[in-house]
This record gives structure tokens, C-alpha cells and sequence, in this order.
């Protein structure tokens, strides 16, 4: 049985990875934070693999990031730019 949590971030992970390889210097910051942050969300998850969603990964790494932006005190324009990048990075994923 496949676990589609799991399988959600790592399609995005590969997507943030393919849009790092492609980023203007400027955008480097917000994806390099951004990738490390799915594996740790994989790790700190708790959850039923046999009843989740893969759309519930998105919703539980936003989370994640909401939280990590006040404990890092993330400027307001790094997290509108990492904002627009996620969603950008969903479409991106939600395509392919």
C-alpha cells in the first residue's frame, strides 16, 4: 500500500528541486529554505496512512512553514515570496 502523504512530498520536492535549478538568484533563499523543510515535516507528521490524502501533506507543510516563519522571525517579504512560490510549486506538481 503506497502512502500518498509520502508520495506528495516527494513530487513536490522534486518540483522545488527542478524550480532551484531554474531560480533567479533572488529566489534562491525562499527554495532553499522551503526544500529541507519537507523532510521534516515527513518526519514530525503523525498521521494514518491508510485513511490520508495526498492534498493533506500541502495543508500540514504550510502549517509547518506558518510556524517556523514565527520562530525564525521571517520578514514579512520572505514569506509572501515563499508563499507565492508554494503555490507556484503546487500548480507545477498538480500539472505534471
Amino acid at each position: 500500500m503506497s502512502d500518498p502523504f509520502v508520495g506528495r512530498a516527494q513530487k513536490l520536492q522534486r518540483t522545488l528541486l527542478a524550480m532551484e535549478d531554474n531560480a533567479a538568484e533572488d529566489d534562491l533563499f525562499a527554495l532553499g529554505y522551503m526544500i529541507p523543510q519537507i523532510g521534516l515535516v515527513l518526519e514530525m507528521a503523525d498521521y494514518d496512512a491508510s485513511t490520508v490524502e495526498a492534498e493533506d501533506f500541502d495543508a500540514t507543510y504550510w502549517q509547518w512553514l506558518e510556524s517556523t516563519f514565527r520562530e525564525d522571525s521571517m520578514s514579512e517579504d520572505d514569506r509572501l515570496r515563499i508563499a507565492q512560490l508554494w503555490e507556484h510549486a503546487r500548480a507545477e506538481s498538480d500539472a505534471s
